[in-house]
């Protein structure tokens, strides 16, 4: 497939980088401060913003850290409603990595544009085919698997989902050091795989998003904040708002 469509935006071949604002969990919970980072994310340049939505009783044991970080951050259905209205009102696109199968079901009913998978659920077959059968855009994080796996995940994403598949190379570690990055494989996802080729960037800075569009990536994921020295995981290698300015520009 050379190109899909999330909302009015062509993904793939011969068409713009779509860029998306990860915000992921830097909202810290609170609906004000999501509609902050969705007002820069329009500002920016981003054609979407992305949260990441997980029921922390279904998908993590209670003395984990991702609970606590999960239960502590979590936003209500009712909310994340209203964001979307907010987003749309706003004329970018919102969307989420649904972290659980309550959190998939939460993006059909909500009629989400498009929905992610992220790395780490990438093998969860069950997972992956529910959200096949969606109906939904997909987007699948491929960082820690084998070419195998992602071979395998295909051909089940294949028969089902008629609405479009991304695949995004992705380095699994928060901050990724430049020496782990590996951005050559996107010319090997690109010649391997029969779907558009993106890039999940979790660097401190912009430059391998800049050197991933310039090898074919079709796709950019890049997290963002108001305050990189906010408390939480990712805000301290997440883009302020003027640097993500700058990716976009610079893309």
């Amino acid at each position: 497939m050379k190109f899909f469509k999330i909302k009015n935006k062509k993904i793939g071949q011969n068409n713009p980088t779509f860029i998306i604002a990860e915000i992921g969990l830097n909202h810290n919970g609170s609906v004000t401060q999501c509609a902050k980072l969705i007002d820069e994310a329009k500002l920016a340049g981003a054609d979407a913003v992305k949260l990441q939505v997980a029921d922390p009783e279904e998908s993590y044991a209670r003395n984990t850290n991702s609970y606590k970080l999960f239960k502590k951050n979590l936003l209500k259905e009712n909310e994340i409603l209203k964001l979307k209205k907010y987003a749309d009102k706003k004329k970018i696109i919102f969307f989420f990595t649904a972290g659980d199968f309550k959190s998939l079901n939460l993006a059909k009913k909500f009629k989400m544009p498009a929905v992610k998978i992220s790395s780490g659920l990438m093998t969860n077959i069950p997972l992956v085919t529910k959200a096949s059968k969606a109906g939904l855009p997909m987007i699948i994080s491929t960082g820690m698997a084998f070419k195998k796996e992602i071979i395998d995940i295909l051909k089940i994403v294949k028969k089902y989902n008629k609405s479009g598949t991304a695949l995004l190379k992705c380095t699994s570690l928060y901050p990724a050091p430049d020496d782990t990055i590996n951005l050559l494989a996107i010319d090997n996802f690109i010649k391997t795989f029969n779907v558009p080729i993106g890039y999940s960037d979790h660097s401190k800075d912009e430059l391998p998003s800049l050197l991933a569009v310039s090898l074919g990536a079709k796709i950019i994921e890049k997290h963002f904040t108001l305050n990189k020295r906010q408390q939480g995981p990712d805000h301290k290698f997440s883009l302020e708002p003027k640097e993500f300015r700058n990716l976009v520009s610079n893309i």
